[in-house]
């Protein structure tokens, strides 16, 4: 993966989702589930279809879940969405990402933006936000991802594990197509070519694929300071309404 310039860095992403819109699927309603910590579930009624969360890897490649930070939660004005101002700690850094993210309700899907820091001075192999995607939902499912100036790489995401394999593709993309052309197509529109890695979790024992955008990706690690500012900013449009639910 090519190494990123220090300072602000600004990843836009513009996120086209056709979720589940069959009969059964579409009576019980799209819902976007916040946690406390920011994540963000994706629902179909009780089912989740996709969760998006800011995550990190601290050196050795210790991961950070945002599972694991916390966080004040307010309104945002007009009642337009919420606002999380957290931290999340990173394993053996002796510091923790400091974020501002904002979730805002739009007519057919949602706006996520992260503003993230860092503490104190540090060591990070790894910065993204990840698209996690249940393997009983999508293994066998077919990937596609539009490349500038290349043929489109289609990419079966395996039903099966193939021991030892973790990463499935890994490259620069302007759009990724999941699923095309049924009703549980998923679309992924990216403002300008930007670096993808797509990852099965079932190597690190989690039944998950991973799409990951990363802002750091670095191996030895990078070395960041609060001077350093990233800004993310991703829009789900969704084929239906989806309603916030959360804190």
């Amino acid at each position: 993966m090519r190494r990123l310039p220090t300072g602000i860095l600004v990843v836009t992403l513009a996120v086209a989702a056709f979720l589940a819109t069959g009969p059964g699927l579409q009576a019980q309603g799209l819902s976007a589930k916040l946690d406390p910590t920011g994540m963000i579930h994706l629902m179909s009624g009780d089912v989740e279809l996709a969760a998006l969360e800011l995550n990190a890897h601290g050196p050795q490649w210790k991961h950070a879940s945002q599972a694991d930070a916390t966080a004040q939660v307010s309104d945002l004005p007009n009642q337009a969405g919420k606002r999380f101002v957290g931290t999340l700690p990173v394993p053996d850094s002796g510091g923790a990402l400091a974020f501002t993210e904002t979730v805002q309700a739009l007519a057919l899907g949602l706006r996520v933006e992260y503003e993230v820091g860092v503490t104190q001075a540090m060591t990070l192999d790894g910065l993204q936000v990840s698209v996690n995607l249940p393997v009983a939902r999508y293994g066998g499912k077919t990937l596609i991802v539009t490349r500038l100036e290349e043929d489109p790489q289609p990419l079966t995401l395996p039903a099966e594990q193939t021991p030892g394999v973790g990463q499935l593709w890994s490259g620069q993309g302007s759009k990724l197509e999941l699923d095309r052309g049924t009703d549980q197509a998923l679309t992924i529109d990216l403002q300008g070519p930007a670096d993808v890695l797509v990852q099965d979790l079932r190597q690190w024992q989690q039944p998950l694929f991973e799409i990951r955008f990363p802002a750091i990706m670095e191996d030895p690690a990078r070395a960041v300071t609060p001077a350093d500012k990233f800004h993310l900013l991703l829009t789900l449009t969704l084929a239906a309404p989806a309603k916030l639910v959360g804190p």
